[in-house]
């Protein structure tokens, strides 16, 4: 079978459908340190997600190790979707170092696109630079209620103010 066939009963979600999914999945996490959620889609539909976790888990990273655990591989076409943008760097010696960040991790997993609600003005120029150099594509999701609705959730579940995302 070509790599392009679909099954002609299965409809392909939109973008706020996915992101819809997410924000329903996120009430699942235990974070503490701002609730993020992503979805790998491919051909339309989520085969994959993740959700950051209290022990420093990035939502991506979660995604990544389901991807891998369940035997699946990123196709070039597959678009991975999150709640805020991809962290570009993680602090050196915190929690969650030994882990990379999730902009390099996605590169090396060969994820190519990258859609996400909203902006994280701490990683947005580490991010982008190393999307950029990679050839891969980072773009934001152009619903405003959508990414209102990311920073709200963000925002909602973070113990620090200091760590809250910009209206």
């Amino acid at each position: 079978m070509p790599n392009d066939w679909k099954h002609p009963n299965l409809r392909v979600m939109t973008e706020q459908e996915i992101f819809e999914h997410l924000f329903t999945i996120a009430e699942q996490s235990d974070d503490t340190g701002g609730v993020v959620s992503s979805c790998l889609v491919r051909q339309g539909n989520i085969v994959a997600v993740g959700i950051s976790c209290n022990d420093g888990k990035h939502a991506e990273y979660v995604l990544l190790r389901q991807i891998e655990f369940s035997g699946m591989s990123v196709l070039p076409d597959d678009i991975v979707y999150t709640t805020v943008e991809p962290c570009g760097k993680r602090t050196p010696g915190g929690q969650g170092e030994y882990m990379g960040d999730c902009t390099t991790n996605l590169i090396q997993a060969g994820v190519r696109y990258v859609v996400y609600a909203a902006p994280d003005p701490d990683a947005s120029a580490q991010t982008r630079y190393k999307f950029e150099q990679a050839g891969c594509s980072l773009r934001q999701v152009n619903d405003p209620h959508v990414i209102r609705q990311a920073i709200a959730l963000f925002n909602s579940t973070v113990t620090s103010t200091s760590d809250a995302l910009p209206q």
